[in-house]
């Protein structure tokens, strides 16, 4: 299983502190997969290019201090002949299945492409605070 490290983003950040104060829920809830290719950064707020999202499978504790390790499906009949460049978690209140919604927790590259019906991918995000 690829494990793909995220860049922390600002949002993500706050979000962390808006769930201290009980404003928000950090719990990272959804991924979702792109065709962006710009370089992660602590300031963006969504994928370049969202073609999928899919709730996230489980989730645990990584081994260094404030790891996160998020484990996420890609079924045969999901995302068919995506071109998959990047990926991303999304958490918060507003999360839900809508493209574009919720709050990015972290960003990555991850190219796999194209997706095909004959294969799925089990991918762990490993987010670090």
């Amino acid at each position: 299983m690829p494990v793909v490290t995220l860049t922390l983003t600002t949002v993500g950040h706050n979000l962390m502190r808006d769930t201290y104060t009980g404003i928000d829920n950090a719990r990272p809830t959804y991924f979702a997969l792109g065709s962006g290719t710009s370089a992660p950064s602590a300031g963006q707020t969504k994928l370049d290019a969202e073609t999928f999202r899919k709730k996230v499978t489980s989730f645990t504790n990584g081994a260094s201090t404030g790891e996160a390790l998020i484990n996420c499906y890609i079924a045969q009949n999901d995302a068919v002949n995506a071109n998959i460049q990047e990926v991303a978690v999304f958490g918060g209140n507003t999360a839900s299945a809508a493209a574009n919604s919720g709050k990015m927790l972290g960003r990555a590259l991850y190219a796999h492409n194209p997706k095909t019906n004959l294969e799925s991918i089990q991918l762990q995000l490993d987010l670090t605070t």
